[in-house]
């Protein structure tokens, strides 16, 4: 006989657990798309023009509270993965 309600319950949980995973990792990827803040005067509108001789790779013109929300985003992801990966393989936790 099939136990309907633990069969929702898992449904439920998958369904919670995919759901979070995604929208974490989607919210880092927000966070590394956020453009620097426009400069007082510029008739740029997103920020300082970037020309190709001045780039550097150190500076990517993103604030750094966005780079550490994106990296905890994706941290917390994958630790939730890897939460989901040992309940589910019954050899971890034996």
């Amino acid at each position: 006989m099939i136990d309907w309600g633990a069969f929702l319950v898992v449904f439920g949980a998958a369904l919670f657990s995919a759901v979070f995973v995604v929208a974490l990792y989607s919210l880092g990827i927000r966070f590394l798309a956020t453009p620097a803040r426009p400069v007082e005067g510029s008739l740029e509108s997103n920020g300082p023009s970037r020309d190709d001789e001045d780039d550097d790779v150190d500076d990517l013109g993103r604030p750094r509270w966005a780079t550490v929300a994106a990296y905890t985003c994706f941290t917390f992801s994958v630790i939730a993965v890897l939460v989901g990966i040992y309940l589910i393989v019954p050899a971890l936790h034996r």
